[in-house]
């Protein structure tokens, strides 16, 4: 039992860290400038990438219906899946994965701490998704081919520096 405290304690302590909660700004914005803001920025991003993100913050803010759940991170994981974001692909591995373990302990004692577990995973993916240009920078370029290495294998090499 204590350890469960102790795991939600943590948990309340990081969301109030990552929210914004427990900072030391001396700088104060109006509660939705943040969230436009961040809408606004996602335009750059592929359809799968914007959507996860956008649940995301939904989740951490309590809107539209979502919040720190299984529910959420599951739907979170849905639209991650989709993302060509390699960001995005790695943070929703790990939410999957918290979000299998809290299911896979439903009805036993783990319960609490496996799904605060899943509400700090859905802490970091908020967190990843609020470095926009670093999302953009992480989504593969399709190559176009240009100059650069021979299509034919037999094709010596030039290895000499000029």
């Amino acid at each position: 039992m204590r350890a469960t405290t102790a795991v939600i304690a943590t948990s309340v302590l990081l969301t109030l860290g990552l929210t914004g909660c427990a900072s030391n700004d001396e700088t104060t914005t109006a509660p939705g400038a943040a969230t436009a803001a961040s809408a606004a920025d996602l335009s750059g991003l592929d359809e799968g990438t914007a959507t996860a993100c956008t649940l995301a913050e939904n989740a951490v803010l309590g809107n539209a219906g979502h919040d720190l759940d299984l529910a959420s991170a599951s739907q979170i994981v849905t639209a991650g899946k989709t993302a060509k974001s390699t960001l995005i692909s790695t943070q929703t591995g790990a939410l999957e994965f918290s979000v299998r373990k809290a299911q896979a302990a439903a009805g036993n004692p783990d319960e609490q701490t496996l799904t605060a577990a899943v509400s700090t995973e859905i802490l970091k993916f908020r967190t990843v998704c609020q470095d926009v240009e670093a999302l953009k920078a992480s989504i593969p370029s399709a190559s176009t081919g240009g100059s650069g290495a021979s299509a034919d294998p037999d094709e010596p090499v030039d290895r000499s520096v000029s």
